[in-house]
């Protein structure tokens, strides 16, 4: 007896032992790195999940190795001998599959032949080993060639190498566990196929004509199975199948990918009693906190963009700030603090996003804090904050120019220090800000300096022009008395712009020819009649005069006197509306142009009404 016989007989009697699947692959010095999530055999912890099968959906596809190798394929048929797989038998001599026995014997593997030798004998007690197992010359390359291929994933290629082999010895055949591991994974790789594909019907016919595929070996077919049934409406058995994956596979990456996997894809109702299967862990808290975590998130998000949205449980809420301080989580402080400030709750937004900026330095809590200083009428502190951060964020920039444009938009401004004003500038030019190169215009505007407002103007207006850029444009070159730029921006802007267009109404001058001096002449000498006209027409001249100035207060007063001596025509009553509005008391022009337009509906009384009723805020135009 040769040596290799009596160590397969020392083999045979020794103790047992039973080698895991990774074990048997390194032993077998095979890459198997496609197939390293395939279980062929399923053990009680890792039972396949039932899918409830149905009737797989028949399309046409390509035959099995196995039937393949029977004979059922024409492509490779056997050309003659006996067949490639032997069907299975009872116990008798000559019937019992011991191709992978052979192959281990090829390979010189002593310890995985004594396995395969009591696992034949389990399941054929009267079979006996062959005397001449070792002796055998079966060149071990073919079926390593074959192998891999297979663990490179070359599963196309293996089919041509099949019938290279049996070109050269027909009665060759490769092992039961390959052709089994083999179909399994033609199996896997036409349902992944089906679930990149978004073909969730094709996902599901495959997974439920072959269950056993739903292993904890395979855990990512489970989730593409999982994935495909929410898309085809079927929540409840896809939270069946997350809670089967939960409860039955151990390992803890799966563990939290799938419960991570399920709360991008299920309602919260549904990820709740599955974070709940999660288990504590000594020391610690439950194992898919992070992911409670996150879907607290995600709701107190959906609120502070949405305060309508369904609230948070208060209990929930109170855990969540919790675990947010006992985590110092700046991120999470700046949630809670846009949340409270979404529902107008400024002061406790203030103090998580002042937390925020104690744990990290993070813009978004620099610009929350000072949005809620602001709305507490806190805004010295507030511009002294969003100046300090405005290279942080451009939103901060913003914020700073326009919490000074409140302050420089003032009908009567208090003045600035020219430290103030000078880095103010120097800001809004940074950021090209049409809100806050308008409200430097206005500012220089209201306080007498019309050369300064101009240019101003002229910049707010190349960087967007929108209404009250323009108009301050023309109010300023028309205090200049620069008569070019002031035509200039009636020409281009007045049939853009009503208000603009109000001002091109009286451009000339009263007594005048052409339509605008006829029409403040007639009205001012004829509107009221008797003792009162010439004294109507002289104030009628003087309102128009003021509205020019931009002096609009002014201009209301001499209207007001006006209408004492004489009934206001529809020219002056568009007058007094444009006053109105460029005073921003937009009810008041709003009612003021209904009544001319329920009297005499014109292209002047429809502008102002729009525009009025709109409530025009030149604080939110341009930016």
């Amino acid at each position: 007896m040769s040596m290799k016989h009596m160590a397969l007989i020392l083999g045979c009697i020794g103790s047992a032992f039973v080698l895991s699947g990774a074990q048997a692959a390194d032993s077998l010095k095979r890459p198997l790195a496609s197939l390293s999530s395939v279980q062929t055999e399923s053990t009680d912890t890792d039972a396949p999940f039932d899918l409830n099968a149905r009737p797989a959906v028949s399309a046409a596809a390509k035959p099995s190795l196995s039937e393949s190798l029977s004979g059922t394929s024409a492509l490779t048929a056997p050309r003659a001998g006996r067949s490639l797989v032997q069907p299975k038998r009872e116990a008798a001599a000559g019937s019992v599959d011991e191709s992978a026995l052979r192959f281990y014997a090829s390979q010189n593997d002593a310890a995985r032949v004594s396995m395969e030798i009591k696992r034949l004998k389990v399941l054929n007690p009267s079979w006996e080993p062959p005397t001449n197992l070792f002796d055998e010359a079966r060149d071990p390359a073919m079926d390593q060639k074959l192998w891999d291929l297979f663990g490179t994933g070359r599963l196309d290629e293996v089919r041509a190498a099949v019938d290279e082999i049996r070109a050269t010895d027909p009665t060759w055949q490769p092992s039961a566990e390959f052709v089994k591991k083999f179909e399994l994974a033609e199996l896997r790789q036409q349902l992944v196929a089906a679930s990149d594909a978004k073909d969730s019907a094709s996902v599901l016919s495959v997974a439920e004509a072959h269950p056993d595929m739903m292993v904890c070996a395979d855990v990512d077919v489970m989730w593409r199975v999982a994935e495909a049934l929410v898309h085809t409406n079927e929540v409840d058995r896809a939270q069946d199948l997350y809670k089967h994956i939960l409860t039955r596979c151990p390992n803890p990456a799966e563990r939290l990918a799938t419960i991570q996997k399920a709360a991008e894809l299920l309602p919260a109702t549904a990820i709740k009693p599955l974070i709940a299967v999660g288990q504590r862990r000594p020391g610690a808290g439950r194992e898919f906190e992070s992911v409670q975590l996150d879907l607290l998130r995600r709701q107190v998000g959906k609120l502070a963009a949405d305060p309508t949205g369904e609230p948070v449980i208060a209990s929930e809420l109170r855990s969540f700030e919790t675990l947010t301080t006992q985590k110092k989580a700046a991120n999470d402080a700046v949630l809670l603090g846009w949340y409270y400030y979404s529902k107008k709750d400024w002061p406790t937004a203030q103090t998580w996003f002042k937390q925020a900026m104690s744990w990290d330095r993070i813009p978004k809590a620099v610009e929350g804090y000072a949005l809620a200083l602001r709305q507490q009428g806190q805004l010295a502190e507030a511009e002294t904050l969003s100046y300090e951060w405005r290279d942080a964020d451009p939103l901060i920039a913003k914020l700073y120019i326009e919490i000074l444009a409140t302050a420089l938009t003032e009908p009567k401004p208090a003045a600035m220090d020219a430290g103030r004003l000078a880095r103010t500038e120097s800001v809004i030019e940074a950021a090209q800000s049409v809100n806050g190169s308008q409200a430097m215009g206005w500012y220089y505007y209201n306080t007498g300096a019309f050369q300064k407002a101009s240019p101003w103007f002229s910049k707010s207006v190349a960087w967007g022009a929108n209404e009250t850029n323009v108009l301050g444009l023309a109010l300023a070159a028309n205090r200049m008395k620069d008569r070019a730029l002031f035509q200039k921006v009636l020409a281009e802007h007045g049939t853009q712009y009503p208000a603009v267009a109000a001002l091109k109404a009286y451009d000339q001058k009263p007594g005048s020819k052409g339509q605008g001096g006829t029409r403040v002449a007639k009205r001012g000498g004829g509107g009221g009649g008797g003792n009162g006209g010439g004294q109507a027409g002289q104030l009628a001249e003087a309102a128009v005069a003021q509205f020019k100035d931009g002096n609009y207060k002014e201009a209301l007063a001499t209207l007001d006197k006006r209408a004492a001596v004489s009934k206001e025509d529809q020219g002056l009553g568009v007058l007094r509306g444009w006053a109105l509005y460029q005073l921003n008391q937009y009810d008041k022009a709003r009612d003021q142009f209904a009544s001319m337009d329920k009297k005499q509906s014109s292209r002047d009384t429809q502008y102002g009404l729009y525009y009025s009723s709109a409530k025009l805020d030149p604080l939110n135009l341009g930016d």
